[in-house]
């Protein structure tokens, strides 16, 4: 029995009448007659008798009629359902952290809204651990992150590249005419931090602690702007991913030695279909971000 044959069995019965039942359907009635006839040769039984001017069921095809009945009502939720995650799948929640964020996020609202104006991008700045635990839980369809392959086994990692953290301070501090830093170097330099989960944080952590330094930080901020002004004050110094410090930024930066690099790229949910505007935004991204991490 086809999922045509059902369609075409339950509009007869609910109709009882062939006739009725092909123009609710807009076919014409030998089409459902040879299906019906079809239908009874397959199955060895009568499924109706006629009465009068009504096709009325036989107590076979009763039984036949609620299973099929259930199988039609199960085959219009999954169409529902499908047309539901097509008619969803434009709108794409998005994960960008505030380093990236600031050469990215222009180009995903100025070039990539003027290639695919038909997709909804719905951005959350979230730092890179932050963003991967809401990719675990569903609220974030992808990030384009800084991230640590062995964070969860529930995500999939795309790399685009390897972003270096960077000292950073004013061109009035003493250290900005070197090389290079050591973190014997920043031992007593005041610091700014951004707050929050960041991969960079980790990294900056453990630097100081193989070091056997506890540093000096005056202040952990979320927000990057702040950071940037207390640098450029010469108030203290941050660390920071090379690709968030501009030209405008007054911001001299350094490598650390040794150097520390950290992966970055595109995060999804393991298992999680990957649809055609999803699809355009990860190739979008893929060739965006590749250019700025190469920079």
């Amino acid at each position: 029995m086809t999922p045509l044959q059902m369609k075409y069995f339950d509009a007869v019965c609910r109709f009882q009448s062939i006739s009725k039942a092909a123009a609710h359907l807009h076919i014409s009635q030998p089409t459902i007659t040879v299906s019906v006839q079809s239908l009874e040769s397959e199955l060895g039984i009568k499924l109706f008798y006629r009465k009068g001017k009504h096709l009325l069921l036989t107590h076979e095809g009763t039984l036949i009629w609620d299973k099929v009945a259930s199988i039609l009502s199960h085959i219009e939720q999954l169409e529902n359902e499908i047309r539901d995650v097509a008619h969803n799948k434009n709108h794409i929640r998005l994960g960008v952290p505030l380093q990236i964020g600031v050469k990215l996020l222009p180009k995903l609202f100025n070039d990539f809204k003027a290639l695919h104006p038909e997709i909804n991008l719905d951005i959350c700045e979230a730092g890179g651990i932050e963003a991967l635990q809401l990719i675990e839980r569903d609220e974030l369809d992808m990030a384009i992150t800084n991230y640590d392959n062995n964070f969860s086994d529930n995500l999939t990692y795309q790399k685009v590249g390897e972003n270096e953290i960077c000292f950073c301070t004013s061109p009035l501090n003493p250290l900005s005419s070197k090389q290079f830093i050591t973190p014997e170097d920043i031992a007593n330099e005041k610091l700014v931090m951004l707050s929050g989960g960041f991969f960079i944080n980790r990294a900056i952590n453990s630097m100081f602690h193989k070091a056997g330094i506890r540093p000096d930080v005056l202040l952990y901020s979320s927000q990057l702007h702040t950071i940037k002004n207390m640098v450029t004050s010469a108030s203290c110094s941050t660390f920071l991913m090379r690709q968030a410090i501009t030209t405008t930024d007054n911001i001299i930066v350094i490598p650390i030695k040794p150097a520390y690099f950290i992966n970055s790229g595109i995060v999804m949910k393991k298992g999680k279909p990957i649809y055609s505007d999803e699809r355009a935004l990860i190739n979008f991204l893929m060739k965006s971000y590749a250019k700025q991490v190469e920079k």
